[in-house]
């Protein structure tokens, strides 16, 4: 399992030493509005060329972002959602979990919308060791947590303070009107600060989900991939201001619904539309040009 204490600690100390920063400077000019001190802490960053230090950096300012980032933008979007239908039997239940990556399973009733419930990997095997193996005998219902739903707009510094209030690693994210977007974890809001967490039920050198490598300057990539974790995993500016996934982005670009093969090339890339269902762009090529 991923040594969260170890990680909440750092995160902690970069907020600290922020804090330090802000505050002492507001000790000394209470006239400056705290934007501008931000700003300041911003461009001291930039400014600094200590190499060795680069890792601190880039996570200082990841921190500093916080407040601008919603979870809507991080979050396992519901296309990718591994859920469960809560009347499924038991023993097809634990088939499915078996070699499940995930600790915790999102439950469903009628509808993979309709989320009802969260069940703990750990949990439900520790039940059916107790059952010894009589299936039949343990309710789901009595074993699964209720479902935490949080608004879609909820910002990571404020999420990161209520998981912390409630000990929890785990929540649903909905809109406005209620509807299910996707799942946020603890794991997503600490990997903005410190990038990608692998911990042992990771699989090394796989491509990330959404995402195949074809080759050294193209890839395969699922339209519901966040812009973010591209940018993110290859070190890209692609501007992700007015969309959260690629194929927004390429929506928000295009100001259209691009048609099955057509190629558009932005901010260094070339775009090929590979798959499209109805109005939906499933998948894209993309291609790096060089320079």
């Amino acid at each position: 399992m991923i040594l969260y204490g170890s990680i909440v600690f750092i995160c902690l100390s970069i907020g600290v030493l922020i804090g330090y920063i802000i505050n002492g400077r507001l000790n000394q000019n209470k006239c400056l509005p705290v934007e501008q001190e931000l700003s300041d802490v911003r461009e001291a960053l930039s400014a600094c060329q200590d190499k060795d230090a680069e890792q601190e950096k880039a996570m200082l300012k990841n921190v500093l972002d916080f407040a601008d980032i919603q979870v809507y933008d991080v979050m396992n979007h519901r296309k990718n959602l591994f859920s469960l239908d809560i009347a499924m039997p038991v023993k097809d239940i634990l088939q499915k979990v078996k070699n499940c990556p995930f600790s915790r399973i999102p439950l469903y009733r009628d509808k993979p919308e309709n989320i009802v419930g969260v069940i703990r990997v750990k949990t439900l095997f520790r039940e059916a060791i107790d059952k010894k193996g009589k299936y039949e005998n343990i309710n789901i219902e009595d074993i699964m947590t209720a479902p935490w739903f949080i608004p879609d707009n909820t910002t990571l510094i404020k999420q990161l303070q209520m998981f912390r209030a409630r000990r929890e690693h785990f929540a649903i994210v909905v809109d406005e009107y209620g509807d299910l977007q996707g799942i946020v974890t603890l794991e997503d809001i600490l990997e903005e600060i410190v990038g990608d967490i692998n911990d042992e039920s990771d699989i090394p050198n796989l491509d990330t989900m959404g995402i195949r490598k074809l080759d050294d300057n193209s890839w395969l990539v699922d339209g519901q991939v966040p812009i973010r974790d591209l940018n993110r995993k290859y070190g890209w500016t692609i501007n992700d201001e007015n969309a959260v996934t690629i194929a927004g982005y390429l929506l928000d670009m295009t100001q259209s619904i691009p048609e099955q093969h057509q190629k558009f090339i932005f901010e260094g890339f070339q775009f090929e539309v590979s798959k499209r269902q109805r109005n939906q762009i499933s998948q894209i090529k993309m291609t790096k040009l060089s320079n």
